[in-house]
């Protein structure tokens, strides 16, 4: 009788024993698995951390390159234009010394009377018109001026002023404003600086 409880007792100790080692078995297994999930969670966060710190890393270093890129490229473009622009105020600086040297000469004394010419040609010899000439050119160049002038109409179809801010040439209007003939040194010089400053960007163009 005694043998069969401590039997008994045996075998429910062993079975009890038996359940806590599977109880901690699986408990250990899930504690493990636990533990590998969160392991390789921990892992899978910082390498999505990892990835999105080189991602943002690589993002600001972009742009920071292209804004030097950008930055270098418009104090070059600048570069350029003040370049362009003291080779252009360089050549009209010596066309305007030429030009003032030119305006002295017999030459101009010719090309005076053509540019009346041209300028006549435009309108009808009854036509009422208005003439300005520099200052220079109706103290200077009188005479060649109104004999001009006369040759192609009559004294009552002109007027002739002078204007300060002529270098040379003539400007004509005729009478009720609807026609404007410009044959000045300034519109030439104006025109001849736009072409320089075409020029000079065509050749820095093809330097680069």
């Amino acid at each position: 009788m005694s043998s069969t409880i401590e039997d008994k007792i045996s075998l429910f100790t062993k079975v009890v024993i038996e359940r806590i080692e599977l109880d901690f078995q699986q408990k250990q297994k899930k504690l493990v698995e636990d533990y590998e999930s969160r392991k390789t969670t921990i892992i899978k966060d910082n390498e999505e951390r990892k990835r999105t710190v080189v991602a943002r890393a690589t993002k600001d270093a972009e742009t920071k390159k292209q804004q030097m890129i950008l930055k270098t490229r418009s104090a070059m473009h600048l570069a350029v234009l003040k370049k362009r622009q003291e080779f252009a105020d360089r050549i009209m600086d010596e066309v305007k010394k030429r030009t003032r040297t030119f305006v002295g000469t017999a030459e101009y004394v010719k090309f005076l009377k053509e540019a009346i010419k041209q300028v006549l040609s435009k309108f009808s010899a009854d036509q009422f018109v208005n003439f300005s000439f520099s200052r220079d050119d109706l103290k200077n160049n009188q005479k060649v001026i109104l004999s001009t002038i006369k040759s192609f109409r009559d004294e009552a179809a002109y007027k002739i002023e002078a204007v300060d801010s002529l270098i040379g040439g003539v400007f004509v209007k005729s009478g009720d404003g609807r026609l404007e003939i410009d044959f000045t040194i300034n519109t030439i010089l104006e025109e001849s600086n736009k072409l320089v400053g075409e020029i000079l960007s065509s050749w820095l163009n093809k330097e680069r």
